[in-house]
């Protein structure tokens, strides 16, 4: 018989939550609050993005999200009533207005950069990419790149 067979619990895959602020604040910017009378407002982005954790693990992402100034919610007890973006801040960056040769000025430009960082999703693409690049290598570009990173050739290997 079938390991399914044996099994009736119901089984799902768990991926990682990549990305989950940018898709949370994307949602909220589209529908502008998620909103719920009986205090599961949680609930509803939860599953409006697609967030593959558990609640507790989801309101820890909104409790962090709400200490970095990114949304905002309406809590009462243990229970949200409201989730919606924060107000934009002042932009970190601004361009002054300058003149162009011909008299004119250019606009001012606000650049505006995000609040937080995932440095786990960063990690991931950065070391995506090196794997890329070394499997692209020739085989004399992996010798030359063994010789750079081990002086001895016998403790790392680039396969």
């Amino acid at each position: 018989m079938s390991r399914s067979a044996h099994d009736t619990r119901r089984t799902t895959v768990r991926r990682r939550a990549v990305g989950t602020r940018d898709r949370i604040i994307a949602h909220l910017a589209l529908v502008a609050e998620v909103a719920d009378g009986a205090g599961m407002a949680s609930t509803r982005l939860a599953a409006a993005v697609g967030y593959p954790g558990s609640s507790v693990a989801f309101a820890q992402l909104l409790s962090g999200m709400e200490r970095d100034g990114l949304i905002n919610r309406e809590v009462r007890g243990k229970r949200t009533y409201r989730i919606t973006l924060s107000p934009p801040g002042p932009a970190r960056v601004v361009a002054e207005a300058s003149a162009v040769p011909n008299g004119t000025t250019l606009p001012t430009l606000s650049v505006g950069f995000p609040g937080a960082i995932d440095y786990d999703e960063l990690a991931d693409r950065v070391i995506t990419r090196l794997l890329r690049r070394i499997a692209e290598l020739s085989p004399a570009e992996l010798a030359t790149l063994n010789g750079l990173l081990a002086p001895r050739a016998e403790e790392l290997k680039i396969v």
